[in-house]
């Protein structure tokens, strides 16, 4: 039995759920995922209502007679796994960023954008400070539709944080937003990651912050252009990586191009992102979550998209995998798995 297969049965022990929990109760892809559900309705073990899901009589029976039992999480109801508490100044970062950024821009499919909640975005600053990487440090961010420079800049405590950002809009948002709240030390520019940092730029920070796509060629020239802008050793990065998008082979590579590079994982915190995407473009912009799923489904009823939170430290002097200037494609964007993602 497949481990998600497994995962499906376990949690539908539970009673039904909807297509868009079951994206949240599983372990793999999201085409495996779909594969799975397809062989199990096939199959007569699950039953499809609507757009939930439940277990006939005879998956309960094949369920059970696999050792499995109804799966409830046990997950910490305050911090929903992700170890990190708002309360305190960390509350008060969150009230002002929730309030200062209620005018964002909207995420447009064009950059591949689709930010996390707010209350996430504030979490990850939170971390960054848990582990040391915040006060009095130079703090690097290729592309930010989270606004994650506002978020650090509402807590005072970094030396600068510079944006680069491919989107004119946001660019031009947050250094509005900067100027208007009295934050001198964050500022952003235009930058395309096709093209290597100018001069001034490399070896500048101490830490960098990205959510990179997902395809290997996208996340490795992210990363061998954050690879550029770090100082070097004890130098560190923080970046979201979904399993719904990057299966385990991915995985594998990433991590390798990870250590080739000079870095090491110090930490990953599961489903520390939850993304708030736009229901009407996630029904209607073609993406593969919904064109390919078994039944026909209908707005999500929770936050499904998720990312793992990874920490990673630099043991030696970086060796970024790609430099110079490259020309992008649709594969920067999208390959097989990508099913969250807009087919440019």
């Amino acid at each position: 039995m497949t481990r998600i297969r497994r995962n499906i049965l376990r949690a539908l022990l539970a009673g039904e759920k909807s297509y868009w929990q079951l994206i949240r109760y599983q372990d793999g892809s999201l085409p495996d995922l779909e594969t799975e559900l397809r062989n199990l309705l096939s199959e007569g073990l699950i039953e499809a209502h609507g757009q939930m899901f439940r277990l006939s009589a005879e998956g309960e029976k094949a369920a059970v007679s696999s050792g499995l039992s109804a799966y409830v999480p046990p997950i910490c109801s305050s911090c929903k796994g992700k170890t990190i508490e708002l309360d305190g100044v960390y509350a008060d970062w969150a009230r002002k960023f929730v309030e200062v950024t209620q005018d964002r821009p909207k995420a447009i499919k064009d950059y591949d954008q689709g930010y996390v909640t707010s209350e996430d975005t504030v979490r990850r600053v939170a971390l960054i400070h848990r582990f040391g990487d915040l006060e009095a440090k130079d703090m690097l961010i290729v592309g930010d539709d989270d606004l994650t420079s506002l978020a650090l800049g509402i807590t005072g405590l970094p030396r600068s944080v510079k944006v680069l950002e491919v989107d004119t809009r946001l660019v031009e948002y947050i250094n509005a937003k900067a100027k208007q709240l009295g934050m001198h030390n964050v500022s952003a520019e235009l930058y395309d990651v096709q093209y290597p940092f100018r001069q001034e730029l490399k070896g500048a920070f101490d830490v960098f912050i990205t959510d990179p796509v997902e395809t290997i060629e996208g996340i490795t020239l992210f990363f061998s252009r954050c690879a550029e802008g770090l100082r070097g050793v004890d130098s560190v990065g923080y970046f979201g990586l979904t399993h719904l998008e990057s299966s385990r082979q991915k995985w594998y590579q990433i991590q390798k191009n990870l250590l080739d590079m000079g870095f090491v994982i110090t930490d990953i915190i599961r489903d520390f992102h939850e993304y708030d995407l736009d229901p009407e473009d996630l029904l209607t912009q073609g993406f593969r979550v919904v064109t390919k799923a078994p039944v026909s489904v209908q707005m999500p009823d929770e936050y499904f998209y998720t990312s793992d939170y990874f920490r990673i430290y630099a043991v030696r002097e970086l060796t970024p995998l790609i430099t110079g200037q490259v020309t992008l494609s649709d594969a920067l964007y999208y390959d097989e798995e990508a099913y969250v993602t807009a087919d440019r």
